[in-house]
């Protein structure tokens, strides 16, 4: 069957990644990778997918190692190879001591064939006893852009690239960024334990080879050390940093960049991106507006952040996740100054940072446990502002004053009162407690109030505090954050402002 076609992104289990052996080239191990594009999380069984001739002859374009012969004459040895190169992988069975190891072959099949609409396609088949990795997966696995991948030259880069991530983007939470292994252990996983027995040869094609295109060409930056026993050099170390100004190449088929999708974006009216920050509702207006304050680009806010909030769990609640993914971010970068943070913070985004399973499933629990101290009049007025945008939500609450929180009557006696009383200090006489005094005059137009937050906090102490213990309560778990402070204080302001406005 056509596979529809999204972004090209393949997700493999950590567990494959990290103890598989083998060996492929480099064009065998894109194509593979772009077959694992074409897989659906909803998947629960292979399929058989149709890759277009155009797409393997890119892939037979950007691979360097055999280059004579016809296209034809290429293709056919690619689709010869690729059905016979096996995986073996350790098991937990064992027989007079030894360990069994698994045997299988990456594909069951590679077949020419036409699509619906004519077009000369490689119909392929996934070995069945690949599915526990690459089917079904709910934690402890990484995804690879097959765009980033397909830059690459050496096959030694793309394996090492993707034990380097996989380690990465697992441990890193834990403060761990040096993967290690045996150099025994580590040629077996490039399917090379029988070659470049001088290390000096090891290291110069295979391990400077990778750490020059990883650092060049990817979102990871490497670097080795060694271990010696004796004069034998018996261990490997790879330091795995991130970087956080890495801006990749784009493609003619899909931009990829922070800048050209911001690029793409702001190319639509300004009227139009207005119509989507309106069409937000309240929890995801509290999420961008906390994004924008941090420094954030209204469109970056809007295209790139938002989209990670998936789930029920998580509508409503929107700011909630915005608000611990800050706090994570602030609490683990090394990056000072608070336009390279930005930077930084959007680099993470970028490279799925926040997506890596275990992560996101931290930041879930969070909100989930912040949802459980809400009292129930919040909790209720997040569960009726779910479906409806922030304006019209505003305009329910427009009574109460009190966005999101306790629930009040549409008017109340004591408000009343102090208000006809301020009216006849004013003007010597009681109006009516119900409805205006018609011999008021006009308030002046509200485009022609001035606000000022220092006079508001004078005049308005009560509202003030109010709207302090609110927005405190709000950035909870953002405390640890350098620029806590400024980020509680403008928020502050702005629902002052806000509730100034609104008189």
């Amino acid at each position: 069957m056509q596979v529809e076609k999204t972004k090209k992104v393949a997700a493999i289990a950590n567990q494959f990644i990290q103890n598989a052996r083998y060996k492929l080239s480099p064009r065998e191990q894109k194509l593979i990778l772009y077959m694992a594009t074409l897989l659906r999380p909803e998947d629960s069984d292979f399929e058989t997918y149709l890759v277009p001739v155009s797409e393997i002859e890119y892939i037979l374009k950007s691979d360097e190692t055999k280059k004579h012969g016809s296209f034809y004459e290429r293709l056919d040895d690619l689709l010869d190879s690729i059905t016979d190169k096996k995986i073996t992988f350790p098991t937990d069975f064992t027989v007079d001591g030894h360990r069994l190891r698994g045997h299988i072959n990456w594909v069951a099949g590679a077949v020419p064939k036409y699509d619906e609409n004519g077009v000369l396609c490689v119909e392929f088949g996934f070995s069945p006893q690949m599915k526990p990795f690459l089917l079904g997966l709910k934690e402890r696995f990484t995804r690879f852009e097959f765009l980033e991948v397909a830059k690459m030259k050496s096959g030694f880069s793309i394996r090492i690239y993707q034990m380097c991530k996989a380690y990465y983007f697992e441990n890193i939470r834990h403060g761990r960024n040096v993967f290690a292994c045996s150099i025994k252990e580590f040629k077996s996983r490039l399917g090379i334990q029988d070659k470049y027995p001088d290390f000096r040869n090891f290291r110069r094609k295979v391990l400077d080879v990778a750490r020059e295109e990883i650092n060049e060409k990817t979102h990871l930056r490497i670097d080795y050390d060694f271990i010696k026993k004796g004069r034998n050099i018996t261990d490997l170390r790879i330091v795995i940093n991130e970087k956080t100004d890495f801006t990749p190449e784009p493609s003619e088929e899909e931009p990829t960049t922070v800048e050209a999708r911001t690029k793409r974006a702001t190319s639509k009216p300004a009227n139009d991106l207005q119509s989507r920050i309106e069409s937000l509702t309240e929890a995801q207006r509290r999420a961008f507006n906390t994004l924008t304050e941090y420094g954030v680009s209204m469109v970056f806010a809007l295209d790139e952040v938002l989209p990670i909030i998936k789930g029920s769990e998580l509508v409503g609640y929107e700011d909630y996740f915005v608000l611990f993914m800050l706090a994570f971010f602030e609490k683990k970068t090394t990056v000072k100054g608070a336009k390279e943070k930005v930077k930084a913070f959007a680099g993470w985004v970028s490279n799925k940072r926040f997506e890596e399973p275990s992560l996101y499933a931290q930041l879930l629990e969070q909100v989930i446990s912040r949802k459980k101290s809400l009292k129930d009049d919040e909790r209720a007025n997040r569960e009726r502002a779910k479906g409806i945008t922030a304006a019209d939500f505003r305009k329910l609450l427009e009574e109460e004053k009190s966005i999101g929180k306790t629930m009040e009557p549409a008017f109340s006696i004591q408000k009343k009162t102090a208000t006809q009383a301020s009216r006849m200090s004013r003007g010597g006489e009681a109006g009516d407690l119900f409805t205006p005094s018609e011999k008021q005059p006009a308030a002046a137009p509200k485009e022609k109030l001035i606000f000022s937050f220092d006079s508001f906090k004078k005049e308005h102490p009560d509202v003030y505090k109010r709207i302090l213990g609110e927005r405190k309560a709000a950035f909870e778990g953002f405390k640890t954050a350098s620029n806590y402070k400024q980020l509680l204080e403008n928020s502050v302001q702005a629902y002052c402002e806000q509730w100034f406005k609104a008189q």
